[in-house]
């Protein structure tokens, strides 16, 4: 694009981008480093834009003049080509209304579909105008997907482009798998920040169910995306704890003793059975087991 202006302010990128959406201004080339968030915006909102980041912790400056700043100042001095040129812009904008085609590139393109459902959800698709797009709103949800550092979604001629980047470490070390479950258990809570959960609070799971899959629905066509979320299962355990008589002391020691088998324990009951010497206590308890799939 050649009339975007790229700005760098002290802010988050979704606080940054919150402001500029709740003043309908549609940000490109977004990128997020450290405390500073750089984003660029089309040249009649500048003036807008200074106005909403005029506080001075915000820090606000101008990074890169547009392409367009240039050209005009040209064509000023060459008063016989404005005509030209503005009839050129018009017929572009016209040809270039409709998008064909959204192509996720980047190396970042592994969440394609998770990407492609946020662009739809935002209200673009192929072969439709692109008249009700919330652009700002599409790339702070990329943004907020796992590893993503940075997103910028362009129209170029009908092709909608969004170029995404992880943090090629962390990307590295993403799993392509589904979430399964290690245990069984009675699902307490579960979220799919990508992919697809094939269960709801209160099922019953077992060891080897696949809890989060990895894919999406898009529309009605199924596709392969990373899975990423967590799930909460409330599992049962039992543990033996012998003493030499039944006390309340030795009682509370047993009870103490599941937590070796669980770090969140939610009930506990228990049996006393006679051994040779003095007694078993049997615990019977239930806990919360955690797993997750890309989230570190």
């Amino acid at each position: 694009m050649t009339d975007v202006t790229s700005l760098t302010v002290t802010a988050t990128a979704e606080a940054a981008i919150k402001k500029l959406k709740k003043a309908e201004i549609s940000v490109f080339n977004c990128r997020k480093k450290g405390a500073e968030f750089t984003f660029s915006v089309k040249d009649k909102h500048l003036k807008k834009v200074f106005a909403i980041f005029s506080k001075p912790c915000y820090n606000i400056r101008v990074t890169g003049e547009s392409r367009r700043t240039h050209f005009i100042k040209r064509i000023l001095t060459r008063a016989g080509l404005a005509a030209g040129a503005f009839a050129f812009v018009i017929a572009a904008a016209v040809s270039n209304a409709f998008v064909f085609k959204i192509s996720v590139s980047g190396s970042g393109a592994y969440l394609a579909s998770e990407v492609k459902r946020i662009i739809y959800e935002s209200g673009a698709k192929e072969f439709t105008l692109l008249t009700h797009f919330d652009a700002p709103a599409a790339t702070g949800k990329i943004l907020a997907l796992p590893q993503v550092t940075f997103c910028n979604i362009e129209k170029k001629g009908s092709i909608l482009k969004v170029d995404v980047q992880v943090d090629e470490e962390l990307g590295e070390k993403a799993s392509l798998t589904s979430l399964v479950a290690d245990k069984s258990g009675t699902v307490k809570n579960i979220v799919a920040i990508c992919g697809t959960p094939n269960f709801s609070v209160g099922d019953k799971v077992n060891k080897g169910d696949t809890l989060i899959s990895n894919y999406s629905i898009i529309g009605e066509e199924k596709a392969e995306c990373l899975a990423v979320g967590y799930a909460e299962l409330e599992c049962g355990g039992r543990c033996e704890y012998f003493a030499e008589a039944d006390t309340e002391e030795n009682l509370k020691a047993a009870y103490s003793s599941a937590l070796l088998y669980a770090d969140e324990i939610l009930t506990r009951t228990h049996t006393v059975k006679q051994a040779e010497g003095g007694i078993i206590y049997v615990i019977d308890f239930t806990y919360l087991h955690k797993l997750s799939i890309n989230l570190k």
